[in-house]
């Protein structure tokens, strides 16, 4: 699930969505679940994955569900979600034949997607506004080994971060290769 070492940040969503206390939600067709674990609405950070790009996805599914369901879901969604231009088939699968309490059926979806660059950006300007009045910094500074420092390279490492998802995001609907990790011999 991650091809780039520093694009690990994975996207997790789960159908059906439901609480300790409300064990008794509708059931859902297992058809729609896997429409549900691809929309914004069930995901477990504020993402939405089908207007991004995928790197790979992983789906764990719990219940009387089969090889075939499960391949026919795949192939049913594929057309509408992007992938990466050199791992369109980069799918993970796992079936448990026990499922959830209250449910017949259940799904986790686990993904590496770049739909998690708003979360960052978001996250490099709360840290700007707050670096700026220098706030809570005391806090930090009086631990040792930590530095000013330290937070000049934790800034510049998430602005790289999120060029790279940027470059990733960039290549979204061309056939172009995206770059890959090169290796130094």
């Amino acid at each position: 699930l991650v091809p780039f070492p520093r694009l690990h940040y994975l996207v997790s969503s789960l159908t059906p969505l439901y609480t300790l206390a409300d064990v008794n939600v509708p059931p859902r067709r297992l058809d729609q679940m896997f429409s549900d674990a691809f929309s914004k609405d069930h995901q477990l950070i504020r993402a939405d994955p089908k207007r991004s790009l995928y790197l790979a996805c992983a789906l764990m599914v719990r219940g009387n569900v089969q090889v075939s369901d499960l391949r026919r879901n795949i192939e049913r969604l594929q057309p509408s979600l992007s992938f990466i231009s050199w791992n369109q088939e980069g799918w993970k699968t796992a079936l448990c034949s026990v499922p959830p309490v209250g449910h017949s059926h259940s799904l986790l979806a686990v993904a590496n997607n770049t739909c998690v660059k708003p979360t960052f950006i978001e996250l490099k300007d709360r840290f700007v506004k707050l670096y700026r009045k220098k706030a809570h910094l005391h806090h930090y500074l009086q631990i040792d080994g930590m530095e000013q420092s330290c937070f000049t390279e934790a800034f510049n490492s998430l602005t790289s971060l999120i060029e790279e998802y940027d470059k990733l995001d960039a290549t979204k609907g061309s056939l172009a290769d995206a770059p890959r990790l090169s290796i130094a011999v």
